[in-house]
C-alpha cells in the first residue's frame, strides 16, 4: 500500500509527524524542525512543545549556514528564506522536507531507529548556482536535559545541575541531579547532540548556551566564534550542542551531507555506540529502511481497497493510530499536553480493539492485566502507567469517577471472545486494585503499602475475568439518580460534563450498561458450567432495587468469603435486569423523535425541542436498546440537526447559546470546538457504527465518508488519517492520537465487509455500498484465525447495498459455507442481485 504524502508548503500550517521506537523514544518533528524529543514525563532532551511552539521553532533542532557572510537557517526561520520553496514528504516512519531557493537546496530526512535512543537527520545541501560559494556550518540545538516540570519550575536552578562535556564530534550533558514532584534523585540519564560528515572537518565546539548567544539570540547569535575543544567541560549552564565545522567552497551543483543525531541515554558509553553507529551515509539509509519496513510491516496486518484509493490509502494511516496513541498516551504530541504520561481507562481497552483486529501476540496478557485496574468497589483506577499491571488513581494522584468506565472493558472482551472462540477466558482468576479510595472513591481509608485487594486474611484476593464484568456492570447499572438513570457522577465519556456531580445523569450510558447486563447473560449461558464462583457480596446486588451504601460498607472490610451461584439463575437475573431498564428507557427517554442524553446538576433535561446531544443518540444504536423504529426516526432527527457536512460530518450537540455550569466546562469552549459542538470523530463513528447495525446504511456510510474525505480535505490541515475533532472552521484538531481510530477499523472491518465473528465462528454480512468498489470489488486484508486473508467482493453489476445478496463464497475455487471454522486462503466473495 502506497502511503508516502508529499505537500508543497506555502505557509506554516501547523503540521507536526510523530516518530518513535519501541524503546520508549519518541518525538514530535515538523517541516520546520520544531516539536521535542523525550522519553518520558521527565526526560525531555527537547524542550517540551505544546500547539503554540508549532509557530516558533528556535528551542529546537536548527542548524547554521553562513553563506557569503549571510546567514541561512535549517527551519527556514530568517528573513530571507521566507519565499523558499518547501516540499515536505511523510511516510511510515520519517520525514522529509527539501528546502529550495536560487542560491542552495537543503534536503532533510529524520527519523529514530528501531534499535537505538537517537533521533537522526541526514542533511545535504546542494549549491543550486551557478557560482561556487563559502560555506561554514553550525549546529544550533538547545539541550534541554530535564522534566517537562522544570519548563516552569526551577528552569534556572535546575541549569545549575547540568554537567556538561565535549567529546569527539558531540556534546553531552548529564545534570548532577533531578527534582520535581517526585522529589529529589540522582539522575543517571545522559542527554547529547553528535554530528558527522565525511564532507567537513570540525572547527569546535560551543557547549554553553550562554556563550552561543553572546549577546544576542538564537535567532541572531553572536558568540559562534566561542569556540571549545573536546574534553571541554563546563558545569551549571543551560546547554547547547553548537558544534562547527571549517568553511569550505561549494561548486556550482555540488553537494555535501552532514549527519546529526540527538540522544537520550543511561550512560555515555551506550550513547557513543548509537550516535556512532548511524552517523554515516551507509548506516543511516540501512537504519531508514529498517524503520519503514517495521511500520510498513504493521498496517498491512490490517488494509482496505475501499471506495477509492486516497481512502484506501488514509485507512493504513488509520491503521498506525491506535499504536500510536499506545506510545504516545495523552501526554507527548504537541496538541496533547495534558497529565504527565500514561493513558486513560477508556484509552486502554478501546485502543485493544485495534490490537485484537490486528492478532497482537500481547493482547491476551493485556486484557488479562488491565482488569487488574478494577477496584472491589466496582470503580477503576483511572491512570495505566507504562509497565503491565502499573495502575494510578489518576494523574495528580486525586481520583474522579467517570460514569461510563464500567462499561468499556466487556465490549473489548466480547471482541476477543468472539475473534478467538476462547470463552474460558472468563473463567481464569485476577486480582483487584486496592488503594486508600472505597465507597465508589467516596470515601478514604489508610494507603495501602500495595496496590492489591486483600482479603479478611490478608491475602491477596482473586476472582473470575466475569467476576470482574459483572461487579463493574451491576454496580454502574444500579448507580441510579432519581430518575432512574446512571449517574454521571464526574463525567461520561464526555470528560467536559463534569460539573453535574450531584444530580446529573447520563441517559446515554445507561443504554450500555443495560446492554451489557444482556451480553453477560448471553456468556454465562454459553459457559460450559452449572455454577458461577463470586464473592459474597456480589449477590447483593443480583436484585432489582440493591442498597448500594451497604454493598460499598460491605466491601471496604472485604472479607474474599466465596459462594456458589447457579449460572441459568444467573442469567436469568440479568437479563430481568437489563429488559427491566430498557423498557425504561423506551417510556421515559424517548419523545420528539430522538433521545434523551442527560440531566443536569439541577435535575432537568438540558435539552429541549431545538437541541440535541449526539451522544444519547449513539449510545442507543450502538447498544442496539432502541426499537428498529425508534432508530429510523433518530437517524432522520439527528441528521437535520447535526450533519454539516462542510466541517466533517456530525456535531457532537447542537449550540445551547449560554454556559452552562450545571452540566460542566465543556459548555465554557466556544461552540464547534472539541466537546462543546465540535465534529467529534470518536463519537460520529460510534454513531455511524449504531446506523449500520440498525441497517441504516446510507446515514452511517454518509457519516463516515464525510468524516474520512473531511480529513482529505487540504483545508482541513490534517496530514494523516483522522483528528480527534474538526472544529467551527473544519479544521483537524488533535491528531493521531484519538480512539476514532480503533472505532472507524472495527466499524470498516465489521459492519461495512461483514467480517462477524461469534465465539470463533466467521460469518460474513457485508453492508458495502456500490460506490465502495473500486472497479468492482472491495477487499480487506485482515487477520482471520490468526493467519492474514483477503476477503475480496466481487461486484461486476455495481449492485447497492439492499439490492445484492451473496450468490457463492470461495476458497481456493472450492464453495463454502456462510459459518466459517476455519480456512486455509482467501476468501472470494460473490455478489449477485436479489430476484
Amino acid at each position: 500500500m502506497h502511503t508516502k504524502k508529499s505537500l508543497q508548503l506555502k505557509t506554516n500550517d501547523g503540521y507536526y509527524f510523530p516518530l518513535f521506537n519501541l524503546n520508549g523514544l519518541r518525538s514530535s518533528i515538523t517541516p520546520f524542525f520544531g516539536g521535542d524529543l523525550k522519553l518520558d514525563q521527565h526526560h525531555y532532551a527537547l524542550q517540551p512543545t505544546t500547539e503554540v511552539d508549532l509557530y516558533n521553532n528556535i528551542f529546537s533542532r536548527n542548524i547554521i549556514f553562513k553563506i557569503n557572510d549571510q546567514q541561512y537557517f535549517l527551519n527556514g526561520q530568517t528573513n530571507i528564506q521566507q519565499n523558499d520553496e518547501l516540499i515536505y514528504e511523510t511516510d511510515l516512519l520519517y520525514q522529509r522536507v527539501i528546502r529550495t531557493n536560487s542560491l542552495f537546496k537543503l534536503d532533510t530526512t529524520s527519523y529514530i531507529p528501531v534499535d537505538a535512543n537517537i533521533e537522526i537527520h541526514e542533511i545535504q545541501i546542494t549549491n543550486q548556482s551557478d557560482s561556487p560559494f563559502q560555506i561554514d556550518i553550525t549546529t544550533a540545538i538547545p539541550i534541554y536535559g530535564r522534566s517537562a516540570d522544570n519548563l516552569r519550575d526551577h528552569r534556572h536552578v535546575t541549569s545549575l545541575l547540568n554537567q556538561i562535556e565535549v567529546a569527539e564530534h558531540g556534546i553531552f550533558v548529564q545534570p548532577t541531579l533531578s527534582f520535581d514532584e517526585r522529589g529529589h534523585q540522582i539522575n543517571d540519564t545522559v542527554y547529547s547532540v553528535f554530528a558527522e560528515s565525511n564532507d567537513l572537518k570540525i572547527k569546535g565546539y560551543i557547549p554553553v548556551l550562554d556563550d552561543f548567544v553572546n549577546g544576542g539570540s538564537l535567532h541572531f547569535p553572536k558568540g559562534l566564534d566561542n569556540l571549545s575543544t573536546v574534553g571541554t567541560k563546563v558545569n551549571g549552564y543551560e546547554a547547547i550542542g553548537a558544534i562547527a565545522f571549517h568553511e569550505i567552497k561549494i561548486l556550482p551543483f555540488q553537494s555535501i551531507t552532514l549527519y546529526v543525531s540527538i540522544g537520550i541515554h543511561q550512560s555515555k558509553e551506550s550513547a557513543l555506540k548509537d550516535h556512532k553507529k548511524y552517523l554515516s551515509q551507509a548506516s543511516f539509509s540501512k537504519g531508514l529502511n529498517q524503520a519503514s519496513e517495521f511500520f510498513q510491516s504493521y498496517v498491512q496486518g490490517l488494509s482496505f481497497d475501499f471506495h477509492d484509493l486516497e481512502t484506501s490509502k488514509q485507512l493504513s494511516w488509520v491503521v498506525l493510530q491506535p499504536m500510536l496513541r499506545r506510545y504516545f498516551g495523552n501526554s507527548f504530541l504537541p496538541h496533547h499536553d495534558y497529565g504527565h504520561g500514561g493513558r486513560g481507562w477508556r484509552d486502554l481497552w478501546q485502543d485493544l480493539l485495534s490490537l485484537i483486529m490486528m492478532n497482537d501476540d500481547s493482547v491476551i496478557d493485556l486484557l488479562y492485566d488491565n482488569f487488574q485496574g478494577v477496584r472491589i468497589d466496582g470503580s477503576n483506577a483511572t491512570i495505566i502507567g507504562d509497565q503491565p499491571g502499573e495502575f494510578k488513581a489518576d494523574r495528580n494522584l486525586i481520583t474522579r469517577v467517570w460514569s461510563d468506565h464500567g462499561a468499556w472493558p466487556l465490549l473489548t472482551t466480547k471482541m476477543y471472545l468472539d475473534e478467538t472462540g476462547d470463552i474460558d477466558f472468563l473463567l481464569k482468576k485476577q486480582s483487584y486494585f486496592m488503594d486508600q479510595f472505597t465507597h465508589y472513591t467516596k470515601k478514604t481509608r489508610e494507603k495501602t503499602t500495595q496496590n492489591l485487594q486483600l482479603t479478611a486474611e490478608n491475602e491477596v484476593y482473586q476472582g473470575t475475568i466475569l467476576e470482574h464484568l459483572l461487579l463493574q456492570n451491576l454496580v454502574g447499572h444500579h448507580n441510579v439518580g432519581k430518575h432512574g438513570f446512571v449517574k454521571l457522577e464526574d463525567a461520561d465519556w464526555n470528560d467536559g460534563l463534569d460539573m453535574a456531580h450531584q444530580h446529573g445523569e447520563t441517559i446515554a450510558f445507561t443504554h450500555m450498561y443495560a446492554n451489557n447486563l444482556r451480553e453477560l447473560a448471553k456468556l454465562v449461558q454459553k459457559l460450559n458450567v452449572k455454577e458461577i464462583q463470586v464473592f459474597k457480596e456480589l449477590k447483593g446486588l443480583l436484585t432489582l432495587t440493591p442498597d448500594l451504601i451497604h454493598y460499598f460498607d460491605s466491601v471496604a472490610q472485604f472479607s474474599g468469603e466465596i459462594i456458589n451461584i447457579s449460572s441459568q439463575d444467573l442469567s436469568n437475573i440479568l437479563l430481568d435486569l437489563a429488559e427491566e431498564r430498557i423498557k425504561k428507557l423506551h417510556q421515559d427517554a424517548f419523545n420528539q423523535d430522538r433521545f434523551q442524553s442527560y440531566f443536569d446538576n439541577d435535575g432537568k433535561n438540558p435539552d429541549h425541542k431545538e437541541t440535541i446531544a449526539l451522544t444519547g443518540q449513539t449510545m442507543a444504536l450502538l447498544s442496539k436498546t432502541a426499537t428498529s423504529n425508534q432508530a429510523g426516526l433518530v437517524g432522520s432527527t439527528v441528521r437535520n440537526m447535526l450533519f454539516d457536512q462542510s466541517i466533517g460530518g456530525y456535531k457532537l450537540n447542537t449550540n445551547y447559546q449560554k454556559l452552562m455550569t450545571n452540566m460542566g466546562r465543556a459548555y465554557g469552549f466556544a461552540y464547534g470546538h472539541k466537546e462543546n459542538g465540535a465534529v467529534f470523530a470518536h463519537m460520529a463513528v460510534m454513531y455511524a457504527y449504531g446506523l449500520y447495525q440498525y441497517d441504516l446504511v446510507s446515514y452511517g456510510h454518509e457519516a463516515i465518508i464525510t468524516l474520512l474525505k473531511q480529513a482529505q480535505n487540504p483545508r482541513s490541515k490534517v496530514l494523516h488519517g483522522i483528528p480527534e475533532y474538526f472544529n467551527d472552521r473544519g479544521i483537524g484538531m488533535y491528531p493521531y492520537l484519538t480512539g476514532s481510530a480503533s472505532w472507524m477499523l472495527k466499524l470498516l472491518r465489521t459492519e461495512v465487509f461483514g467480517v462477524q465473528f461469534d465465539l470463533g465462528v466467521l460469518t460474513l454480512k457485508p453492508k458495502l455500498k456500490s460506490e465502495d468498489f473500486i472497479n468492482g470489488r472491495a477487499i480487506i486484508t485482515t487477520y482471520l484465525f490468526n493467519k492474514l486473508r483477503k476477503v475480496i467482493y466481487h461486484n461486476p453489476k455495481n449492485l447497492d447495498f439492499g439490492f445484492y445478496k451473496i450468490s457463492k463464497i470461495l476458497v481456493n475455487g472450492k464453495e463454502i459455507d456462510n459459518n466459517i471454522r476455519e480456512i486455509d486462503d482467501d476468501i472470494e466473495v460473490h455478489l449477485d442481485e436479489i430476484l
